[in-house]
């Protein structure tokens, strides 16, 4: 699956494929059709909200179960 990957803060994102694992039980595998960088994410960007990087961002989306 591909991801932008926040690695150091007010860097661009890297697009990256990241592996995904298999759902654990009473878990569900979404295939992602779309996702959006919010507000908050630009705060994780940018360093006001202090976050471990590495991260992933863009938490709101849609896809299919």
């Amino acid at each position: 699956m591909k991801a932008a990957v926040l690695r150091e803060h007010n860097k661009p994102l890297e697009i990256e494929d990241v592996k995904v694992s298999k759902p654990s039980p009473r878990e569900v595998l979404v295939r992602p059709v779309a996702a959006g960088v919010c507000h908050s994410d630009l705060h994780f960007m940018d360093g006001s909200y202090p976050y471990m990087l590495p991260t992933i961002l863009g938490h709101e989306s849609a896809g299919i179960v």
